[in-house]
């Protein structure tokens, strides 16, 4: 019985404090993780709808096709011509869906604004998908716009509206 081993109550404490001093550094800094990871989805979300519907867009044109609203993001989930647009999911409520069209009320004198105006605190996490087709001596836009979470700087203000916006001609 003399030869007992084993740790002595002060070292057990010792280690339950460096613990309690790791976690309250580690915890507080990883408690804003999803919150941000959901915000960078949605932001990818937006950023990438206006890549597909550039490239959509090039496609119908290059075929001799005078692109349509219907023609960029297909008129169902079932004849999708982009399909990312039918099957996005909304990282803040996956019950929603990701996009919402606002094909055809897109504004050309301040590229994106009309689009931008529908992403609310109301519907955070959803892209708004804004298309205006190219008028006599004008050109269209495609802008897509997302509120999210965290603010950020834009143009020098903080701001919670994240727009994406390319010319057509």
């Amino acid at each position: 019985m003399k030869n007992q081993k084993g740790f002595t109550l002060i070292e057990l404490l010792l280690v339950l404090a460096i613990i309690g001093i790791i976690s309250a550094i580690a915890i507080p800094a990883l408690l804003g993780q999803r919150a941000r990871a959901r915000d960078k989805s949605a932001r990818a979300n937006a950023e990438s709808i206006v890549t597909d519907m550039l490239a959509t867009y090039d496609k119908l044109k290059d075929s001799g096709t005078t692109p349509t609203a219907a023609q960029l993001v297909g008129a169902s989930a079932a004849a999708p011509v982009i399909p990312q647009f039918w099957t996005a999911i909304n990282p803040w409520n996956p019950a929603q869906a990701g996009y919402n069209a606002t094909v055809g009320t897109e504004n050309v004198v301040t590229p994106g604004s009309t689009t931008a105006a529908l992403a609310v605190i109301g519907t955070l996490g959803q892209t708004f998908v804004g298309y205006l087709p190219p008028a006599a001596g004008a050109n269209g836009v495609i802008a897509s716009s997302v509120y999210l979470n965290a603010q950020f700087q834009a143009g020098g203000t903080n701001t919670n509206n994240f727009t994406k916006v390319a010319g057509v001609d």
